[in-house]
């Protein structure tokens, strides 16, 4: 071989040496560069879920609060206590008869007893007992009578008292 070729020759094995070497720097850069970023995007996946799984606890957070608010709702405090008689008597006003809170009473149960006469047309009287089991509170009526109202010895067939006694749940 002569000295005209063997320049070429070299200068190519050396351009082909260099390629080489550059091809694995760069492959070896690439490579990195993708190993962090598949790292980043773990770690990305991972901070969505998080997050998600904190937006789903804050939404059962706020669902559990606003039911609990809606279960002490229906509880009557010693500071509500006022409050649910006067809705007593907003019942005494839509059905037409008088109600009279003989005793309101603080049990050991965590509730409230209140014994109370209802006077009236009797069906506004049975209407009127059934009302206040439906108000919104936890209330259950414990005992009850309901007779004809007897006056200077006469049978007055249009007046029946009732006499009840409820339990109330209290906070």
């Amino acid at each position: 071989m002569n000295k005209s070729t063997l320049i070429p020759l070299g200068i190519s094995i050396a351009l082909v040496i260099a390629a080489a070497i550059a091809y694995y720097i760069t492959f070896g850069a690439v490579s990195r560069l993708q190993e962090e970023s598949f790292l980043l995007a773990q770690e990305m996946a991972a901070a969505l879920d998080k997050e998600e799984r904190i937006n789903r606890a804050e939404r059962t957070l706020q669902s559990i609060d606003s039911q609990e608010a809606a279960i002490f709702g229906y509880l009557v405090s010693d500071e509500t206590v006022v409050d649910f008689l006067e809705i007593l008597e907003g019942v005494e006003e839509q059905t037409g008869v008088e109600i009279e809170v003989v005793s309101v009473a603080s049990s050991e149960a965590d509730a409230f007893n209140i014994n109370l006469t209802i006077e009236g047309q009797f069906k506004n009287v049975m209407q009127t007992l059934g009302a206040i089991e439906k108000l919104p509170a936890f209330i259950s009526i414990e005992k009850g009578t309901v007779e004809t109202i007897v006056r200077e010895g006469e049978i007055d067939d249009g007046v029946w008292t009732a006499s009840a006694a409820y339990s109330v749940r209290k906070k």
